[in-house]
């Protein structure tokens, strides 16, 4: 659950549990987006494809060092769903 996460249309991310605020970009701002609204992590690639001009081994890679990066600072934890975030 990414319930504890608040995200504006600007990319302006407050992660309540930490009380930490982020800025994201434009096409972080689409995933994470995706992922509050419940999309699955596998689902991402071809969500980034069809909403922006990129090639599909870039979006896998680039959702990859999102996610890791999420992770990184504590935005996304295992404990955020029963299942791995991945891409």
């Amino acid at each position: 659950m990414l319930d504890h996460l608040a995200l504006s249309e600007s990319g302006f991310l407050f992660d309540a549990r930490t009380g930490l605020t982020y800025t994201l970009s434009r096409t972080g701002t689409f995933l994470l987006r995706s992922l509050i609204d419940g999309a699955d992590a596998e689902t991402l690639p071809e969500r980034l494809v069809a909403s922006y001009d990129v090639e599909p081994l870039v979006a896998r890679r680039d959702i990859e060092q999102f996610l890791f990066r999420l992770s990184d600072i504590g935005v996304l934890r295992k404990d955020d769903s029963d299942e791995e975030v991945t891409a």
